[in-house]
């Protein structure tokens, strides 16, 4: 009896032997097969603008923006996806993506400005004009200083209660 539990145990070790080396097999060969390209994905979403889908183009720029979060990202590739992000929430009439563009274009900034300079020349009319205000935003964000306070909403709107000012002051005009 002790060699059939002896079997048995070699048996059953070899099944989870096999099993855990199969997960793993499976588990690396996900890991290493979903590798993003920003720049395939970059190419899908020009095409996927050029037809009109903008769906499929924010699909595939969210995938490569999720695969462009760090300092080693390409700054060529984040500023060419922050000004399709721009043209797509132009087209779209929509400020839903604009800060996703915010994003690609000040870590480019950040990792490489000559890349970004560079990058500029090679873009379309359209995506200069974009990554054109992009800049002039970003620039804007970092010139108000952090302890500027809101505008006073009172200061600025009139009374037009009452009628007697209106009138007095068309007088001393006249």
């Amino acid at each position: 009896m002790s060699h059939n539990v002896y079997v048995f145990i070699k048996q059953t070790m070899k099944v989870y032997i096999y099993t855990l080396t199969i997960l793993i097999a499976a588990i690396l060969a996900v890991g290493c097969g979903s590798k993003i390209n920003p720049d395939r994905n970059i190419a899908i979403a020009r095409s996927a603008i050029a037809r009109g889908d903008y769906n499929a183009a924010l699909s595939a720029l969210d995938e490569a923006k999720s695969a462009m979060t760090d300092t080693t990202s390409s700054a060529t590739s984040l500023t060419e996806t922050a000004a399709l992000y721009c043209i797509i929430d132009e087209k779209l009439q929509s400020e839903d993506y604009m800060d996703k563009a915010l994003v690609c274009y000040e870590l480019a900034v950040r990792i490489n400005p000559d890349s970004v300079r560079q990058c500029f020349s090679s873009l379309s009319p359209d995506e200069k004009c974009q990554l054109d205000l992009l800049d002039k935003l970003l620039t804007a964000r970092r010139d108000i200083p952090d302890y500027a306070e809101p505008m006073d909403a009172e200061a600025d709107t009139i009374d037009y209660t009452s009628d007697t000012e209106i009138i007095n002051d068309i007088d001393i005009m006249q």
